[in-house]
């Protein structure tokens, strides 16, 4: 799909595949302005347009409608969920959006963090609530094609054998009783924007069954981004309601973004509030609170022993001839084989850009008269230490391997080998 915008600027996001991005449209005869971000569908990619805006402005719609020709459209970021939140906030936040007369946002977005700790008090109501029909939260039986539009994941967590062994679980059920009754999704609403917290795989699983109805529970709330992850977590803790429990990982990665950013002091975690985070968003009773702060003592002692003296790798640059991506292309080069084909992909890709990568090769390969390689070898980098740390937990490897292992056999490769292997990841620093 075109744009039908009268100039239009993308970004080069090389080789990434991003979960999100940023974008800003100006009225050229007016300069009035509107910036937003897009998390993106499985099925979606940020630069095939099918995607505009989610203003709820009706004039700016009005004509964006009647006189697109007069806009320029730029996408000017592409990453994470989470980055890209952040970064429309400090944006909008930056410009003043919400009180500049040639702005069309009525709001700054999302604020992803404040110094204060997380509410949890309020954490706690809101996951208690969202479970009780006699809350009064709004409920509402909504068609499941219907929630899918404009609608923003605030956590993926499909790429594991558990995942989706559970949404099959889930779709199972719905199936055999023809109905979702006893399931539950859970919505932040902010200014037309809609933020799925909580319902995952439950909304996976009533998309591929036979059903055509959810209950949605919506929540009117101004919470920040980094409470609508405590209030996922909570959403999910452990109960006696079988579901897609926070996992330790989970909970200590939460504790140990907020040491990070100095908002908790305590390096052993062992402080009411801390104790009190382990308890709400996780339930976690008795051991298992042990170990949630046990694992964030450990990862920050990691952390602390790689960083000394080293800075974090970028291996990713909008120009195409920057250095790094010149020497990432050269390691994959030196590496591909006759039998390996050696690619290099960040955290953030889907299957189909290697597929497609190999389908080429093997096209060159045919026509001068050689095997396709049988083997695929990846390259990974990544943007952070904190990506790179959720992309080992959520096993996602595992998905990819058995993706393109059934891909090549597919293709009629009889035993291929798929390998995973990371880039260097941290560097001296110059002094």
């Amino acid at each position: 799909m075109s744009y039908p915008f009268g100039e239009v600027k993308i970004m080069d996001a090389g080789d990434l595949v991003p979960e999100a991005f940023m974008y800003k449209f100006t009225h050229k005869p007016t300069n009035r302005w509107y910036i937003g971000m897009h998390g993106l569908k499985s099925n979606e990619s940020a630069f095939d347009g099918a995607y505009w805006n989610s203003s709820t402005d009706e004039d700016f719609q009005e004509l964006l409608e009647t006189n697109p020709e007069e806009f320029l459209y730029e996408i000017t970021n592409v990453g994470s969920i989470k980055e890209m939140f952040k970064l429309e906030n400090e944006t909008l936040t930056k410009l003043n959006a919400a009180a500049d007369p040639l702005s069309w946002n009525k709001w700054n977005g999302f604020v992803y963090q404040t110094e204060e700790l997380p509410r949890l008090d309020l954490i706690d109501k809101l996951a208690t609530d969202a479970y009780n029909p006699d809350s009064e939260l709004e409920r509402v039986l909504v068609k499941v094609a219907e929630i899918y539009e404009g609608l923003i994941r605030l956590q993926v967590r499909f790429n594991t054998d558990v995942s989706t062994k559970k949404i099959g679980e889930y779709r199972n059920e719905m199936n055999s009783n023809n109905s979702t009754k006893g399931f539950t999704i859970t919505i932040v609403r902010r200014d037309g924007q809609k933020v799925l917290v909580g319902g995952n795989h439950t909304l996976e699983a009533a998309k591929s069954s036979r059903c055509q109805n959810i209950e949605v529970v919506y929540v009117d709330e101004d919470l920040t981004m980094e409470e609508m992850h405590a209030f996922g977590n909570a959403l999910n803790r452990k109960i006696e309601i079988e579901r897609m429990t926070t996992s330790i990982e989970d909970c200590a990665g939460d504790l140990i973004d907020m040491y990070l950013a100095g908002k908790i002091k305590d390096k052993t975690f062992k402080t009411k509030y801390c104790t009190d985070y382990i308890k709400i968003t996780g339930g976690f009773k008795g051991n298992d609170i042990s170990k949630v702060r046990k694992f964030a003592v450990n990862t920050i002692k990691e952390q602390d022993s790689w960083q000394k003296g080293k800075k974090w790798i970028t291996w990713s640059d909008p120009k195409k001839n920057h250095p790094r991506n010149i020497e990432k292309s050269q390691k994959a080069s030196a590496q591909t084989t006759d039998s390996t084909l050696c690619v290099h992909q960040s955290s953030m890709f889907r299957c189909d850009r290697i597929q497609e990568q190999w389908c080429k090769d093997s096209d060159a390969r045919q026509e001068a008269g050689l095997n396709p390689r049988p083997n695929i070898k990846v390259l990974m980098h990544y943007p952070d230490m904190s990506t790179m740390t959720e992309y080992v937990k959520s096993e996602v490897v595992k998905m990819h391997t058995r993706v393109l292992t059934s891909f090549l056999k597919g293709e009629g490769i009889k035993d291929p080998e798929i390998i995973f292997e990371d880039l260097p990841k941290w560097e001296d620093k110059i002094s």
